[in-house]
């Protein structure tokens, strides 16, 4: 496997998982879980993180 295909594969998985707490958050009920939409925004935020490293590294390869 080279690197590019391990670059692609991560960044794959990180904008699944960014969906999946975008498709979470829709179902969630404002104010009854507004401390889980805050963990689930908050992990969304570390994920933007990753797929920006991911991006960085994509440029090198």
């Amino acid at each position: 496997m080279q690197p590019e295909d391990i670059i692609w594969r991560l960044s794959e998985r990180l904008n699944e998982f960014l969906l999946l707490c975008e498709e979470s958050i829709s179902h969630l009920h404002p104010k009854k879980n507004s401390d889980l939409i805050s963990s689930i925004e908050e992990c969304e935020r570390l994920c933007r993180t990753q797929i920006n490293v991911m991006n960085r590294i994509a440029k090198r390869y």
